[in-house]
């Protein structure tokens, strides 16, 4: 499963709330309406975003740090994993428990940073990413 990510695509609605068909739009192009159409279209944010500088730092995964001077961690699972534009708006499910960017979890964790690839913990000052499923 190293195939990319695949998004569904855009389904607007038409005019009394029913979806935009082949039909529709070519009947709306053909009213002069098909500028008007493609520019309600917003672009998704989170998609066409220039990612976050800190997006891109380099960090061990879970699997690459060395735990052997470190009290053993618990068992991590990343169950659900939702990034967002907006931080606020950004949750994970670790463990099947919820959390927000800058919530302490069990064990001395805390969850620094929710990004596009997984999620940035820190364990006594150990810094690592627990990497969404791909």
């Amino acid at each position: 499963m190293d195939a990319a990510p695949v998004y569904a695509p855009e389904i607007t609605a038409g005019s009394g709330g029913a979806p935009v068909t082949a039909a529709s739009k070519g009947a709306h192009a053909a009213a002069g309406g098909a500028s008007s159409a493609r520019s309600a279209q917003a672009r998704d944010p989170v998609l066409t975003a220039a990612p976050d500088p800190s997006d891109q730092e380099v960090l061990p995964t879970l699997g690459e740090i060395d735990l052997s001077s470190q009290p053993a961690l618990p068992d991590l699972h990343l169950d659900v994993h939702v990034f967002a534009a907006k931080p606020a708006d950004r949750f994970v499910f670790i463990n099947m428990q919820k959390y927000r960017e800058g919530t302490a979890l069990a064990d001395g964790l805390t969850l620094e940073r929710i990004r596009r690839d997984g999620v940035v913990l820190n364990y006594h000052g150990l810094r690592f990413v627990l990497p969404r499923q791909q």
